[in-house]
This record gives structure tokens, C-alpha cells and sequence, in this order.
């Protein structure tokens, strides 16, 4: 799910098409027809939108539908109002014929909402002009979120499809950000079709889970270039909770079981060893889970290496040398891996996998020495190599310089502030632990002793 850099993140804004003439220049009074229409439509439009704004969704219902209707080009907030409106009246309706046709109308109107896009965007500002990858995005959000249990034929693969299909897309204009929320929920979608079925979704599911979790640290990148720390928590607030369930979920579901990924992927390297893409994804997923110390990446890394040299079956061949104490190779992969890199920013962000890999070995010292390297090569990655350190130091349970690397990563870099402040009381709540059992464990002691020494005393005395 790669996306790429753009000025604003909150709805749907900066998607770059084609000005088109239709309505160019417009006013709203120039798109709803003539005559008493016009001022039928006119007064409608005042009409929901004073509802709305009193939260009366059902007394808006009947004119917005009317303006939808008979000016479907009258406004583009016409389908934004309209969603909310239908969404509302929706949720509140008990009699399930008319909830059905709530629904309908709600899938229609993002379907006629594509039907007039080019129309729409002809009067729109080319900053908040939306693509048919932006549309579908939300129509598969509300077909997921209110369908269940009411849409006819309702089904998780279609609500996936729907997703897979608009982010496809929105990737594809290239101009755009996927949603939180849509992240939010297409992975949800995601974890409920691994759930139903782990071994006919389990590699999708995986590839869901690296492509969110991408997405969202990307998103949250921009928050550092954000112009004012308001505009930069607002990126936080919407991506960084999105980021945490998705791990969260992803956490639940173990389907990054060592055992059962080296089972699956097995087969799969020795059949696609001549296959340099599948090899690259796989040496990916097997590292994003925790088996980059297992064989089948070691080969996997290997065969993608003799076929074409990369950062990344470079870092399984060192990892393999370092397994089999050859350590000195094992640095020359490393260094490699660096060598293979052509931007000190890719380098930056290399060293820094070097770091994580290396400190799996426990080698914390050689770890902190690419933390060093990356930030060298890019100093704005400091804030994630200090959360690299706090991981390391954790681990060691050397906890105050831990808290205290968090307290850094989060001050320096605000896009992973959340993962270190998280970090941080997962850190704290252990030290907690440990001190009441420190604590519980002294009273026992102490009372041990004192249950000794009356002992002692008494038998002492009797004789």
C-alpha cells in the first residue's frame, strides 16, 4: 500500500485529474435547473441542511433525497450530507424492509455519486477534487460497517473485495492517502476472513498486515513535516490509533506462528526458488514476523542473492554467517546490504533493519554501532533509532536508559510518538511488577526469619 507525499491528510482532498469544462465556473444556482424546480430545489437544500444541523436525520431525509433527486450535480456536499443522513436514519430503523432500503439507497448513492464524478469535479477546486478510488473506498467502508446483517447477500470476501479494490486504485492515481478509518476497517475485514478460514487466507492476511502497517507509518511520517504541531496531531490522531489496533489486531490472530509460516513457506521457496519477486516477498514477510533466523529464509535469501544481489537477501546472507558464528562475513553481507543502497536516506533506513537484525542476535553492541551508522546517514531518523535502543535496552531489562531513549524518540520524531510513549508504560508496568514482587518476596523473607528465629528461641529454651 505505498503512498505517496502529499500537503493535507484529513477527507478527501489533493487528488490531481482532469478540469473538466461541464460546470466549470458555476454556481449552485446554475446547476439546478430553472423555474419553480429551481426554487423547489433551493429551498430544500436550506431545508436538510438546517435538520442536519439540529441532528433531526429524519426530518432531513425527505429533502435531501429530493435535492438528490432532481439536482444530482447541484452540490458535492449533496453525498457527503447524504451518507451521514442515510447512515443515521439507518442505524435508528427497526423495521428491517425499510433498514434494507436505507442501505440500498446508501450503496446508490455512492454509485451515482461515480456516475456524475467528472461532472462534480468540473466546479470543484483541483485540491478537493475526488477519484473513483476515493469514492469506492467509502462506499466499501459503509457496505462493511452497515451491511452486515442487512444487505442481501452480504459476504466478508465482497466487503474485502470492495476495499481491495479502491485502495488498489487510490494507490494507483498515486496522488492520495488512504483514510485511517478506511485502513482501520479494511484490515478488520482482513483479520475476520483470516479467522473464518487461517489456511486459505493466511499469506493475504499477512500481506494486509505489512501493507497497513506501511501505510500508516508512511502517514504518519508526514506529521514531522507538518507546518504547525496542531496540523502534525491531527495526522497522529487519525493514523496513530489506526496503527495500534491494527497491530493489535494482527497480535491476536497469530498468524505469524513460527511453526506454521515455516510449514507454508517451505514448499513454496524451494518451488519458486528461480522466482526473484516471490523471494523478495517472502524474505520480507518471514522477517516482518520473527523467522528471520529460520532456514527457510536463509535459503530464501540465498537464491534471491544469486539471482540478483539486493539489500535485503544480502541482510539474510549475513544473518546466516552471523547463526554460524562466521562473524566477520557476516559483517561484509551487512556492509553490503549498505553498499547496495543508493541514497543516504535508503541507507539510513537499511542500517537501521542491520540494527534490528543484529540485536535479535543479542549483540546489543554491534546493533547500537548501525543505529549510529543510520543516523549518520540521515539525522532525521534519530527519534526511530532511539526507539531501536529503548527496544534493545528493554530487552537487556536495563529499563532507565530504556525510558529514557522513549522519552527522546518521542520528543524527536512526533510521527512515532504514540509506539514510544506505548513502549514506554509497557516498560513502567513491568517495573511495577517487579517491584511488588521484589517487595512481596522481602515481607516473605523477612517473615520467614522471624518464624526461624521464634523457632530457634523456643527450641532454645526447651532445652
Amino acid at each position: 500500500m505505498k503512498i505517496t507525499k502529499i500537503a493535507t491528510v484529513l477527507g478527501f482532498t489533493a487528488v490531481c485529474v482532469p478540469t473538466m469544462a461541464q460546470y466549470e465556473g458555476t454556481r449552485v444556482y446554475d446547476r439546478i435547473g430553472h423555474g419553480q424546480d429551481s426554487i423547489t430545489t433551493l429551498g430544500n437544500i436550506v431545508a436538510y441542511k438546517d435538520s442536519y444541523k439540529a441532528q433531526d436525520y429524519a426530518g432531513a431525509y425527505e429533502p435531501w433525497k429530493a435535492v438528490f433527486t432532481m439536482a444530482p450535480c447541484a452540490e458535492v456536499s449533496t453525498y457527503a450530507y447524504g451518507a451521514m443522513i442515510l447512515a443515521n436514519v439507518l442505524v435508528k430503523e427497526q423495521d428491517m424492509t425499510k433498514k434494507k432500503e436505507y442501505f440500498k439507497e446508501l450503496m446508490n448513492l455512492y454509485d451515482t455519486r461515480l456516475k456524475h464524478l467528472a461532472a462534480l469535479n468540473s466546479f470543484t477546486k483541483e485540491n478537493k477534487r475526488a477519484t473513483q478510488g476515493d469514492i469506492l473506498a467509502r462506499k466499501a467502508f459503509d457496505y462493511a460497517y452497515y451491511g452486515a446483517g442487512v444487505a442481501d447477500g452480504y459476504s466478508l470476501d465482497k466487503a474485502y473485495d470492495m476495499f481491495r479494490e479502491s485502495i488498489d486504485l487510490i494507490n494507483k492515481d498515486g496522488a492520495k492517502e488512504v483514510p485511517g478509518f478506511v485502513l482501520d476497517k479494511f484490515f478488520e475485514i482482513s483479520y475476520q476472513r483470516y479467522v473464518s478460514d487461517p489456511t486459505a487466507n493466511r499469506e493475504q492476511f499477512l500481506k494486509d498486515y505489512m501493507e497497513s502497517r506501511e501505510a500508516c507509518e508512511v502517514m504518519l511520517s508526514l506529521a514531522n513535516e507538518a507546518a504547525d504541531s496542531v496540523a502534525a496531531q491531527k495526522i497522529v490522531a487519525q493514523y496513530d490509533p489506526t496503527l495500534n489496533r491494527i497491530e493489535t489486531m494482527f497480535a491476536q490472530s497469530k498468524a505469524a506462528d513460527r511453526e506454521q509460516l515455516i510449514t507454508i513457506f517451505g514448499p513454496k521457496i524451494e518451488e519458486n526458488k528461480t522466482n526473484l519477486a516471490y523471494l523478495k516477498s517472502a524474505l520480507t514477510l518471514l522477517s516482518a514476523n520473527g523467522c528471520d533466523d529460520t532456514d527457510i529464509y536463509f535459503k530464501a535469501a540465498e537464491y534471491a542473492y544469486n539471482i540478483e544481489p539486493s539489500y535485503e537477501s544480502a541482510i539474510g546472507t549475513a544473518q546466516k554467517y552471523y547463526k554460524d558464528g562466521k562473524v566477520a562475513e557476516s559483517v561484509q553481507y551487512f556492509d553490503k546490504a549498505l553498499e547496495l543502497c543508493k541514497t543516504d536516506q535508503t541507507k539510513a533506513a537499511i542500517a537501521l533493519k542491520v540494527a534490528n537484525a543484529v540485536s535479535k542476535t543479542g549483540d546489543s553492541s554491534k546493533a547500537f554501532t548501525y543505529l549510529d551508522k543510520a543516523v549518520s546517514y540521515n539525522p532525521s531518523i534519530s527519534g526511530k533509532a532511539n526507539l531501536v535502543r529503548a527496544q534493545i535496552y528493554a530487552v537487556s531489562k536495563n529499563f532507565s536508559e530504556a525510558i529514557a531513549c522513549c522519552n527522546k524518540a518521542a520528543s524527536e520524531d512526533v510521527s512515532i510518538s504514540g509506539s514510544a510513549n506505548r513502549l514506554k508504560e509497557q516498560i513502567q508496568d513491568i517495573q511495577r511488577k517487579i517491584a511488588e514482587h521484589e517487595k512481596a518476596d522481602a515481607e516473605y523473607k523477612a517473615q520467614k526469619a522471624k518464624i526461624e528465629k521464634e523457632e530457634n528461641f523456643w527450641k532454645s529454651g526447651a532445652q
